[in-house]
């Protein structure tokens, strides 16, 4: 299958004590190529960078589905940088939606493309499944509804704890990812996503593969019944 995750920065980032950390207004005033050519900076690809428990969680869902002969590309929205490809090298930086008022995050979002460059990559390529792995703030940073409008009726999109959004278009499905569901999966709730993409790599490892919004939740949320070592952290 070909997939495309769009996952999200994490506060938890992984570089020497000594390094340089950036802020907006540094981010805002130089180009990402000149902030990782400074002498104080050491810059990371994102997947390197970003360490939070979901993106290490995710990391090893993309993996496991790489492995089972699936073609994933994966994105991270940053509240720096905007959307970023997991190669991409970034400097250390503490930036964060978390911090920011709604109006806020719209305006960075709009100063960064974000919604327009996340458009452009669902488009980009003839994806079987798109995964949204973001929180309330990188939603709205998305702009759900632009983005459903640029992706192809022939792509099945996921979301997490959006059903509202998600009725509202066919080929969108919304799982949740609350407590509840992390107790049944015998998880925590920030692991969830990466849990749900672990199932899904297991069902198509053992020939499973989905053809509709029903069929991708189903088995996000079931464990493959003989690939279980997939599911296991």
């Amino acid at each position: 299958m070909e997939i495309l995750i769009i996952d999200q920065c994490s506060n938890s980032k992984s570089y020497p004590d000594e390094s340089a950390v950036y802020d907006a207004a540094e981010i805002d005033e130089e180009r990402l190529e000149a902030l990782c050519e400074r002498d104080e900076a050491v810059s990371l690809p994102a997947r390197k960078l970003y360490t939070g428990r979901q993106q290490r969680y995710i990391s090893e869902a993309v993996d496991s589905l790489r492995a089972g002969g699936n073609t994933v590309d994966r994105y991270f929205i940053s509240a720096g940088f905007g959307l970023v490809e997991e190669s991409e090298e970034l400097p250390p930086y503490d930036v964060t939606f978390a911090d920011m008022s709604a109006a806020e995050i719209d305006s960075r979002s709009e100063s960064l493309q974000i919604s327009e460059r996340a458009q452009e990559a669902v488009a980009s390529n003839t994806y079987d499944v798109v995964f949204l792995a973001l929180g309330s703030d990188y939603y709205r940073a998305l702009d759900l509804p632009n983005l459903f409008s640029a992706l192809p009726q022939t792509t099945l999109a996921v979301t997490f704890n959006q059903e509202e959004i998600a009725a509202r278009n066919d080929n969108v499905v919304s799982i949740p990812a609350r407590t509840q569901q992390a107790k049944e999966q015998g998880t925590i709730v920030v692991a969830l996503k990466g849990v749900y993409l672990k199932n899904l790599a297991g069902h198509l490892a053992n020939g499973e593969e989905p053809t509709s919004p029903d069929d991708v939740k189903s088995a996000c949320l079931s464990e493959p019944t003989s690939q279980k070592d997939l599911t296991e952290f």
